[in-house]
């Protein structure tokens, strides 16, 4: 029985060494899950840079004075204020409104966060600054792992458990021989291997490793933060959102009114541009595009015939190229006909077909999310989920979309309930504090809330107050 002891050990050995990331050490990888779901929506991920929060590289440092204080200031930064916390003090003074308080977090787990700002901060998780030098290691000094240590050492106990099964086969086939029992034949290495024990605990392992995979890479189906696709069309939002401030919902109409914020169809870009129509010589390849896909006539100003063939619709093309940029590319007469041609050959098989944009924003299925509730009720500004995006030439996505990112929010965000209830106050909303919202008048607690507000007995109410974290509210 000791020897069969002994190879369960080494199974079990084995299967710890198969466990991906098994280390007591902080771990900055699962530190980045946990930054994003709960503290990405007020820090910048660079962590160099302020956001709603202060960046957060170095932030160790600002509190050796207070030997952990930090984990405290993490859960509740209110508490450890009022528990009279000089840093703490300082910290809430500066603050325009108050941390989120993470009382669910462990020390393990606010470890592997603080191991995350510091290698994102110093630039280690940077793909830029930790070049391959040749020799095993990186430019920052740091020798990097090699996959290989890990197949050696399960390579190693497979050997192992082969060669003690063998060991204790024969030991069993001796006892047999001095009992006077029918002897079991001997097994080789590769039987032993193959034998039953071995199999099923594989068989665990495949699974276990697996199931581990396709829930981890479930979870984050659709939530690719930074993501920035190359669309059909180079859209830039800085020029049209930015620099000639074209507001998002003129449009994105669907946002204010619908589920979906909706792709504006090319007929929403023809209500500008029938009367902007020139513009850089890389500007006009893609506003072509649009007038392609719409069939409009920029030379006449209407929609050109649904009969007409794409020769004699690029015909209208080219004369309108030619009227329009005749000046800029008349280098020679060879110099704009090679302009006209590259600019035709961009939009050949596109005529009256729909314009196909690449998702950027996709949640799963499981998920409902409502953009009317969102920016009509909840006043919501648009770049509290998708950042700034009058800045951005190519939009990517801002932010994690994960469930605890969208949990935070609900529970930091304060409603506006009714007439001045956030007079005063940072929030992320852009509505008319004075006045009422007339989506709360029918809600149950609403005469309750408002004369508590009216007593002092609450400062706000937030969407969590109101039900915003009901399971049913999100999924359905």
């Amino acid at each position: 029985m000791i020897y069969q002891r002994l190879l369960s050990f080494c199974a079990i050995t084995l299967l710890i060494a198969m466990l991906p990331n098994w280390s007591m050490a902080a771990d900055a990888d699962n530190g980045k899950s946990l930054f994003l779901e709960n503290c990405a929506s007020c820090h910048n991920i660079d962590m160099v840079s302020d956001m709603t929060g202060p960046a957060l590289y170095e932030a160790q440092d600002r509190w050796k004075k207070y030997p952990g204080a930090i984990y405290d200031w993490i859960r509740n930064s209110e508490a450890l204020a009022a528990a009279g916390n000089a840093r703490a003090k300082q910290m809430i003074s500066w603050a325009p409104s108050a941390m989120t308080a993470f009382e669910n977090l462990e020390d393990a787990q606010i470890d592997d966060i603080l191991e995350f700002i510091d290698q994102k901060g110093s630039g280690k998780l940077d793909p830029v600054a930790v070049a391959d030098t040749g020799d095993g290691s990186s430019q920052n000094g740091e020798t990097e792992s090699s996959p290989w240590l890990g197949y050696t050492l399960i390579a190693v106990l497979l050997l192992a458990i082969a060669l003690l099964g063998r060991y204790i086969n024969s030991l069993t086939r001796l006892a047999q021989q001095n009992e006077g029992t029918v002897v079991t034949p001997e097994k080789s290495i590769i039987g032993v291997l193959l034998g039953p024990s071995v199999v099923k605990l594989l068989v665990f392992v495949v699974v276990l490793i697996g199931g581990y995979t396709t829930v981890n890479n479930a979870i984050g189906l659709g939530r690719q933060q930074d993501y920035a696709p190359e669309q059909p069309i180079n859209f830039s939002h800085k020029i049209h959102a930015g620099e000639n401030g074209i507001d998002c919902q003129y449009c994105h109409d669907g946002a204010r009114r619908s589920k979906h914020s909706v792709i504006p169809a090319s007929n929403t870009c023809i209500n500008c541009h029938a009367n902007i129509q020139k513009g850089s010589k890389d500007g006009t390849k893609e506003l072509i595009k649009v007038y392609a896909a719409s069939g409009f006539n920029p030379l006449s100003n209407s929609y050109l015939p649904e009969e007409m063939s794409g020769d004699e619709r690029a015909d209208v093309y080219k004369k309108w190229l030619r009227k329009t940029y005749d000046k800029e590319w008349k280098e020679d007469e060879t110099g704009i006909d090679r302009m006209i041609d590259e600019q035709l050959a961009s939009i050949k098989g596109t005529y009256n077909k729909p314009i196909e944009w690449v998702r950027v924003h996709n949640l799963p299925d499981h998920v409902y999310f409502n953009h009317a509730q969102h920016v009509t009720v909840g006043k919501v500004k648009c770049e509290t989920c998708h950042g700034e995006v009058a800045e951005m030439d190519v939009v990517k996505q801002h932010s994690p979309l994960s469930m605890g990112w969208c949990i935070n929010c609900h529970r930091q965000t304060e409603v506006q309930f009714r007439d001045g209830l956030n007079a005063g106050k940072k929030t992320p909303y852009d509505g008319d504090d004075n006045k009422a919202n007339a989506y709360y008048t029918d809600y149950k607690y609403y005469e309750q809330y408002h004369k508590e507000l009216e007593d002092g007995k609450r400062t706000g109410v937030t969407v969590e107050e109101v039900g915003g974290l009901e399971c049913q509210k999100c999924h359905y």
